[in-house]
């Protein structure tokens, strides 16, 4: 099987956040730009879709992005479907599907693939989703309703979890190994292109993070933060999921 892949990362939602949500315990003055993806691996054979967006209704995400912050950190979304599209691939065509992390702007189209595979992380999908908690009170902040029914019912057939703790190979050429810091379902994806290996990873927000070994302010661990970091700073190419810089980016 072919395990070299094309990538495309392609923005599907922005916000900004005070500085101290991106850099722990720094920034204080500032506030910084974050935009959200989704990352497309593909080859002649098969496909892996990372993130499938944002909800279309944010009114929840956006009530407590304003009592957060306020009006300056609403997240403001563009349709992924329709992005999707426009970079030719449909729906129907997605045959593998993952996540980082388990949040409503990450799932929150999952509905809409009629033929994929989901790729769930174990241990993401219990402390995050169904085991309740301190940090998981609002759960419809990690997946919304209709999304989990959609999972649990129609999708049961076409989820497969997997054991992340160590680097585990979902397809040959991609790579998930759970990395947390951000959250208990996040995970970095290590992809193979003709470029050589990237990583996908929600453990850092930016570049800096990894660089300088600063943990990123909303952290459930920052402990999970130093040593995501030690093990991403092997690759050359590490993408920061909320990283501008990373918009429109192809391998």
């Amino acid at each position: 099987m072919n395990d070299v892949f094309n990538v495309i990362i392609l923005k599907i939602g922005e916000s900004e956040v005070p500085g101290p949500e991106v850099y722990r315990m720094t920034e204080w003055r500032k506030w910084e730009r974050l935009t959200f993806h989704m990352v497309i691996a593909y080859n002649d054979e098969t496909n892996v879709l990372i993130n499938t967006g944002m909800p279309l209704d944010l009114t929840e995400r956006n009530h407590e992005m304003e009592k957060f912050a306020g009006e300056r950190a609403l997240f403001k979304s563009y349709d992924s479907i329709k992005i999707l599209d426009s970079s030719k691939f449909k729906t129907e065509d997605i045959k593998n599907i993952a996540f980082t992390p388990m949040q409503d702007y990450t799932t929150g189209r999952l509905d809409e693939f009629k033929n994929a595979r989901y790729f769930i992380s174990r241990k993401g999908w219990i402390e995050d989703i169904i085991t309740p908690g301190y940090h998981n009170i609002k759960r419809n902040l990690f997946i919304p309703e209709k999304q989990l029914k959609y999972l649990i019912f129609d999708a049961y057939s076409r989820i497969q979890f997997y054991e992340s703790d160590i680097p585990v190979e979902l397809i040959p050429g991609i790579t998930a190994v759970w990395v947390g810091c951000h959250h208990r379902s996040s995970q970095a994806f290590i992809i193979n292109t003709k470029k050589g290996k990237i990583v996908f990873t929600d453990a850092s927000f930016k570049p800096r993070n990894v660089n300088e070994n600063l943990p990123i302010g909303i952290a459930e661990n920052i402990f999970e933060c130093h040593k995501a970091y030690n093990y991403l700073r092997r690759y050359k190419n590490v993408l920061s999921a909320y990283d501008p810089g990373i918009s429109d980016k192809k391998f």
